[in-house]
């Protein structure tokens, strides 16, 4: 179930996700509340583009990395 939480994740993030699987990632997450309070920080992140990019993003992603790891 994981890989295909990931999947879903992924093609959104890429906008390449249909209303059907957008809609079946938010039921997935929904059920999982670990799941979503993590990935809810990565996808804040990843549609912030209000904020100019900065020379640590690489960091800031690494440690929203390491966050969803630490909640597993």
């Amino acid at each position: 179930m994981e890989d295909h939480i990931w999947m879903l994740v992924t093609k959104k993030m890429a906008n390449e996700a249909t209303g059907e699987e957008l809609g079946e990632l938010e039921s997935l997450l929904k059920q999982n509340p670990i799941a979503y309070n993590s990935l809810k920080l990565l996808f804040d992140w990843w549609d912030n583009e209000d904020e100019p990019a900065e020379d640590n993003t690489h960091l800031q992603f690494k440690k929203i990395l390491e966050r969803i790891s630490y909640k597993k």
